[in-house]
């Protein structure tokens, strides 16, 4: 047999699933020469590009290339998607290796804080939530209304934009009330606005919000919250990365348009497609988000040793063995405007840590004081609307710095409770809880 013959059979072999990662790459290296005098530079680059490894995911791309290469020379054969579906499960089994990896370094961390956690008393109120089978709202939404026939599939005028924005609103409050109401209630959340969930619990807030109805006509992200009543959202404070950002945050990411564009015509397989992402919005929030949070039920939770240690070390996420970077926070985010100074630093007044706790407010003002000053010279009731975060936070630190100023031990610690309690006033309506509030 001629050496162009021996290739053409491999190459048929590849072609048909059925040539593996390290026997393709033996034949391949032994051949290397003869190849070089057989195929085009075009060809062996196809084939074997140059950062070729011996897996499934490579086998595809030289799966492509001897394709390509029998097209090119007039004689097109089939190919079999195996090496396809070897690589997803390659791929399933190199994500869970490094989960598992991921877990074992977090592992002591998280054991420490599931001790602290064991040592506090059970909390009674959460009975409505462990009584919840949140799984059995998955689907279609009960009597939900038959689909609208649409005589086009894209909108081209303003009357086929606008009748499918507000099917698209139909359906997504259609869900929202079948399916994230129930599981917001049964936490213990009430209705703030139309897509807004919220609820108080021993000065901590927890807040579910849509964000919409803007450019695309539906919703155009979701925001999950837990914090002090007197913080912003903005803290690093969050849950841990695997469960903020894991497996079931990114299945909810995927095809998120299908929610948030109104550009189509809403018909009734997007309606399919609508009340599926809003179980994977349910399956994240009820699944992984609110188990997370009903752990914690109090400050001296929220900002216990055991649990900042805990979300330090679930910081650094394991690396996606297809892409090589980080499966969740591709990237340090900074605190641009030093939120995190302010959480902190009314956590250390109200703690008796008078010292560290005036020394962040300090940083978080000097800060944000020239931003902030020109923007209340713009709008000088800016502290009092929840649409100014920044300049409500500086209004905030600006009080609590105050008390500073109080040369009396005990009097300074009774300024600082009154402080505390005169801000949580005013963030209730921040937060959705209160109605409108104003401070002078």
């Amino acid at each position: 047999m001629s050496f162009q013959d021996e290739m053409k059979q491999m190459f048929l072999q590849v072609a048909a699933g059925k040539a593996e990662p390290q026997e393709w790459k033996k034949w391949w290296d032994s051949n290397k020469e003869k190849l070089e005098k057989n195929l085009t530079r075009g060809d062996r680059m196809r084939i074997m590009p140059t950062q070729w490894r011996a897996d499934y995911a490579w086998m595809t791309k030289t799966q492509s290339g001897v394709a390509y290469y029998f097209h090119a020379q007039g004689r097109p054969v089939k190919t079999t998607p195996s090496y396809e579906e070897k690589a997803r499960q390659e791929e399933v089994r190199c994500i869970q290796r490094a989960l598992e990896q991921y877990h074992m370094d977090t592992a002591s961390a998280r054991r420490k804080w599931e001790e602290y956690l064991a040592k506090r008393p059970a909390d009674s109120s959460l009975l409505p939530w462990k009584n919840f089978h949140w799984k059995s709202l998955l689907g279609t939404p009960p009597g939900q209304e038959p689909a609208k026939a649409f005589g086009y599939q894209k909108a081209r005028t303003t009357e086929q934009w606008k009748a499918c924005k507000e099917e698209l609103k139909f359906r997504l409050k259609e869900n929202l009330q079948a399916k994230i109401a129930p599981a917001a209630k049964a936490y213990g959340m009430k209705k703030a606005g139309s897509q807004t969930f919220v609820r108080e619990k021993n000065d901590l807030v927890s807040r579910i919000q849509f964000m919409g109805y803007f450019r695309g006509g539906g919703y155009e992200a979701i925001i999950c919250c837990l914090c002090p009543i007197y913080a912003l959202e903005y803290g690093s404070l969050g849950l841990p990365g695997h469960v903020s950002q894991g497996e079931s945050f990114q299945k909810m990411q995927e095809d998120w348009g299908v929610i948030e564009y109104a550009g189509e015509a809403v018909d009734a397989a997007r309606v399919a497609r609508i009340n599926r992402k809003f179980d994977d919005i349910l399956t994240y929030l009820a699944g992984d988000v609110l188990p997370e949070w009903q752990k914690i039920d109090s400050l001296e939770t929220y900002f216990a040793r055991e649990r900042l240690d805990y979300l330090k070390a679930a910081e650094k996420a394991p690396l996606h063995p297809k892409t090589g970077r980080p499966m969740w926070n591709p990237e340090d985010k900074p605190d641009p405007w030093r939120a995190d100074d302010y959480l902190f630093g009314v956590w250390n007044l109200l703690s008796g840590e008078e010292r560290e706790g005036y020394k962040r407010l300090e940083d978080c003002a000097r800060h944000n004081a020239a931003w902030a000053e020109n923007r209340l010279k713009e709008r000088p009731a800016a502290y009092n609307d929840p649409r100014e975060p920044i300049a409500v936070m500086y209004h905030n630190v600006r009080l609590f710095l105050r008390t500073k100023e109080i040369m009396d031990g005990q009097s300074r610690r009774e300024a600082i409770r009154e402080t505390y309690e005169e801000v949580c006033r005013f963030m209730r309506y921040y937060h959705g809880l209160a109605k409108k509030t104003e401070r002078a």
